[in-house]
């Protein structure tokens, strides 16, 4: 019986431990997402300028910059949480 214990309680562990390898992953990745959304926003702000549209220069600005914040913002805040994870 206790074999079986330790088995379930070892198996237990190793899931809980994949579980948070995985989260770290999730995390970066909507770090770079967000990135990602930031530079694409840029790029087409970029293009409307060079066009004239100011309007949507302004628009695109306008997203990429809030693209930028939630980039800053989910970095920051899992960064608080990594060291706990470990």
């Amino acid at each position: 019986v206790y074999r079986v214990n330790w088995l379930q309680t070892k198996a237990l562990c190793n899931h809980w431990n994949e579980k948070v390898i995985l989260v770290k992953h999730e995390m970066q990745w909507s770090v770079n997402f967000f990135t990602y959304k930031a530079k694409q926003w840029l790029s087409l702000m970029d293009n409307a300028t060079s066009t004239g549209l100011t309007g949507h220069a302004c628009y695109a600005a306008r997203q990429c910059h809030i693209y930028q914040q939630l980039a800053a913002h989910a970095a920051e805040s899992f960064q608080k949480v990594i060291p706990v994870c470990q």
